[in-house]
C-alpha cells in the first residue's frame, strides 16, 4: 500500500524548513508595512524661506546733543581766616546754616586793641596841639619878616616845624585809622553769603593773624557750578562740523542744558554756559566747560559727579539705523546688509557716529532710500537672491502666512 505522505530526504526537508521560517518573519513586516501606509499622513510640506524683513532708511532733521561728565562745585568759597592775633572769644554762628555776607562770626579778645586805638588817639591829640602851636608862629614870622624884625632864616626855622607838625598829625591820624581797623578785625565777618561749614577751631583758642588753617568755610549753592570736561578731539570734530554745514546750531540753545545726577534722575533747572578753558590741558589733553545752574532747594551739593547733556546742534539729513542691523568686522568696521532693486542681499561698509535710542546714526556708506535688512540677517549671504522680503515698518510682526484652503482644511479634519 503506497503511504499518503511521501518523505523527503534530510537535505530537502532542513531547506524546507529554512523557507519556512524567513516567509514566517517576513509576512509580518509586510502586514505592518501596509498598515503604516493606509494609516501616514500625506508627505509634509517643504519648509517655508526664511523671513527676512528690511528697513527704508530715512533721512530728516535731528538735534544731537553731547553728555559730558563733570563735578558740582560753589559758585563762591571763602575759607576764613584771622586778620588779627588773639584769643577767641565767642563763636557767633550755628554750624551749617545760612549766613549774610558781614554776618558776625567770631569775637577776638578787643582788649589790647583798644589799647592801641587809646594810645594812637592821644598821639593824635598831642600832634594837633602841637600844630596849632606851629601854625601861630609861623602866622607872626611871616609879618615880622616883612619888617625885616626877624631874619629870614628864623622864618624858615618856624615854615619848617610847622610843616613837621602838619606831618605828624597826619602819622598819627594813620595809626589811629590802622587801630581802628585792627580792632574791627577783632570781629570776624563772612565775606560771603552762603551755608557755612564746620568750625576748625573752639572758644578759647588762640589764632594768628593769616594762619594757614582757615576758622571755618561759607559757600554759595545757589548758583552751583559744574565743571565739565571734554577731549580736545571733540572740540576739534565740533567746530569742524559747524563748520561745514553738517550742524546747525542757535544761541538759545547754551542755556537750555540738562543735568542727570548720580542716582539717575534728571535736575529739574537747566543750566547756562559760562565759559570755557582759553587752553588745553597738556597732561590730559582736556579742557574745562563751566556751567552755571540754579540751584534754589539746593539740591546740588559741592563735590557731587554729574552728567550733562549739551546740545551740539541739529543734523539736517541724519539717517539712523536699528542697531541690530549693524554688525562688526574682526578688525572692527561697521557694516550692513542691503537688499537692491532686484532684491540680492550684500554687505556696505558703513561708518557710524553715535548711538541714539537704539539706533545708530550712520554718516557714511548709506543714502535716503537704501534698503536695510534688519530681522533674518543669519540666513542671508552675499549676492543671495531673497524670496519676499518685507517692509518691518509696515508689518512689525513679520510676513502675515497665507490661510490654508477649504480643502485642505477639511482633509485635515478628515483625517
Amino acid at each position: 500500500m503506497r503511504p499518503m505522505f511521501t518523505r523527503l530526504p534530510m537535505d530537502k526537508r532542513r531547506r524546507h524548513v529554512t523557507h519556512l521560517q524567513i516567509f514566517a518573519l517576513i509576512l509580518p513586516a509586510l502586514f505592518f508595512i501596509a498598515a503604516c501606509e493606509d494609516s501616514a499622513p500625506p508627505s509634509a510640506a517643504m519648509p517655508p524661506p526664511p523671513a527676512i524683513g528690511y528697513l527704508v532708511v530715512k533721512s530728516e532733521p535731528l538735534e544731537l546733543f553731547s553728555n559730558m561728565p563733570g563735578r558740582t562745585l560753589a559758585s563762591f568759597k571763602a575759607e576764613v581766616r584771622p586778620q588779627v592775633g588773639g584769643i577767641v572769644t565767642k563763636q557767633l554762628f550755628k554750624e551749617g546754616a545760612i549766613i549774610n555776607k558781614g554776618q558776625p562770626l567770631y569775637q577776638i579778645d578787643p582788649e589790647p586793641f583798644q589799647v592801641q586805638l587809646d594810645s594812637a588817639q592821644s598821639e593824635l591829640a598831642r600832634a594837633r596841639a602841637n600844630l596849632a602851636t606851629a601854625s601861630n608862629r609861623a602866622k607872626r614870622y611871616r609879618n615880622l619878616v616883612a619888617q625885616n624884625a626877624v631874619s629870614r632864616q628864623d622864618y624858615d626855622d618856624t615854615v619848617a616845624s610847622f610843616q613837621q607838625a602838619q606831618a605828624d598829625v597826619t602819622a598819627a591820624q594813620a595809626a589811629v585809622d590802622s587801630a581802628e581797623i585792627s580792632l574791627s578785625y577783632t570781629q570776624v565777618t563772612s565775606p560771603i553769603s552762603g551755608r557755612i561749614g564746620r568750625s576748625n577751631i573752639t572758644e578759647g583758642a588762640l589764632v594768628t593773624a593769616n594762619q594757614s588753617t582757615p576758622l571755618v568755610t561759607v559757600q554759595t549753592y545757589d548758583p552751583m557750578y559744574v565743571d565739565l570736561t571734554a577731549s580736545s578731539n571733540e572740540l576739534l570734530a565740533f567746530r569742524r562740523a559747524l563748520s561745514d554745514g553738517t550742524y546747525s546750531r542757535n544761541k538759545d540753545e547754551l542755556n537750555r542744558i540738562s543735568l542727570t545726577l548720580e542716582d539717575g534722575s534728571t535736575y529739574p533747572q537747566l543750566g547756562s554756559i559760562l565759559f570755557s578753558d582759553i587752553s588745553i590741558s597738556e597732561s590730559t589733553g582736556s579742557f574745562v566747560l563751566r556751567v552755571s545752574f540754579p540751584n534754589p532747594d539746593q539740591i546740588l551739593l559741592p563735590g557731587m559727579f554729574v552728567r550733562a547733556r549739551l546740545p551740539k546742534g541739529t543734523m539736517a539729513n541724519a539717517l539712523l539705523v536699528p542697531a541690530k542691523a549693524v554688525s562688526r568686522t574682526p578688525q572692527g568696521d561697521a557694516q550692513v546688509w542691503i537688499l537692491d532693486e532686484n532684491n540680492t542681499a550684500s554687505i556696505q561698509r558703513v561708518v557710524t557716529d553715535e548711538m541714539l535710542d537704539n539706533q545708530w546714526l550712520v554718516t557714511e556708506g548709506l543714502k535716503a532710500g537704501d534698503r536695510v535688512i534688519v530681522t533674518g540677517t543669519q540666513f542671508v549671504r552675499p549676492n543671495m537672491p531673497v524670496a519676499k522680503p518685507y517692509d518691518v515698518t509696515t508689518s512689525p510682526n513679520g510676513p502675515s502666512s497665507e490661510p490654508a484652503s477649504e480643502g485642505a482644511a477639511d482633509t485635515t479634519a478628515a483625517n
